[in-house]
């Protein structure tokens, strides 16, 4: 690509979604450096959704991370729900697996998550720590409810076509778009030194969160973090 000579044009009109996402999604841009905005269709409504209270239901939930996914899996089949996983029930057992082999003593290299650990006391105190809280939701499913309780989760999904809404960590939503989304709170929206921006990757992630709705977007679980951002760089 670097070797044709052709002017650069952005994409920068999204066929998807209506002003309000868009604008959402430039001042994620602009956070990254991007000049260029985001223009969406005014015959489309969009509605932002940045109160739980008032949140409606939806198509998709989208997460950073696969334990967040199974966690959010596991609520809304206690809920009564019918929903689907895109993860597949090998990548649930190999959680199972793994504290299995951690709470027998033994070292664990599936999940890679699990793979730093001798035991499964080292990975509650590394999941209840500061550093760890993306380990916390299938730390806490093991301990309240055991390793055979995600075994039987594994096998729970719906299909897709007959889920009542898709549960999936977004790299594996990208190209993929519903009508009703919400985004879950496991961002990281801090830089790993503690400081007050994030790394560009993880406001790159979120920009492909908040860009696979198209008619609803449910913010509510990061509207805090969002807001001081946004302040910070205007």
């Amino acid at each position: 690509m670097a070797q044709i000579d052709a002017p650069e044009c952005a994409l920068t009109e999204s066929f998807r979604c209506g002003a309000t996402f868009a604008a959402l999604a430039s001042r994620l841009l602009a956070l990254l450096g991007e000049r260029t905005s985001i223009r969406g269709q005014e015959a489309i409504g969009s509605i932002m959704v940045e109160d739980s209270a008032l949140a409606p239901p939806v198509d998709a939930i989208l997460c950073r991370k696969n334990v967040t996914a199974i966690w959010q899996f596991a609520a809304g089949l206690e809920a009564g729900h019918r929903p689907a996983i895109r993860m597949s029930p090998a990548e649930i057992l190999a959680y199972a697996d793994g504290a299995d082999r951690l709470l027998a003593g033994q070292r664990a290299f599936r999940p890679a998550a699990f793979s730093l650990f001798e035991t499964w006391s080292d990975a509650q105190a590394f999941a209840r720590s500061a550093f760890g809280q993306d380990l916390l939701p299938v730390v806490r499913i093991v301990d309240e409810l055991g390793t055979g309780y995600l075994r039987a989760l594994a096998q729970r999904s719906a299909t897709e076509d007959a889920a009542v809404y898709v549960i999936s960590t977004v790299h594996r939503a990208k190209g993929l778009e519903w009508k009703r989304v919400r985004v879950a709170s496991d961002f990281r929206l801090r830089g790993a030194d503690g400081g007050p921006m994030p790394d560009d990757d993880e406001l790159r992630l979120l920009y492909v969160a908040v860009t696979r709705a198209q008619h609803v977007l449910d913010i509510s679980a990061l509207r805090d973090e969002l807001l001081r951002l946004f302040n910070l760089r205007p």
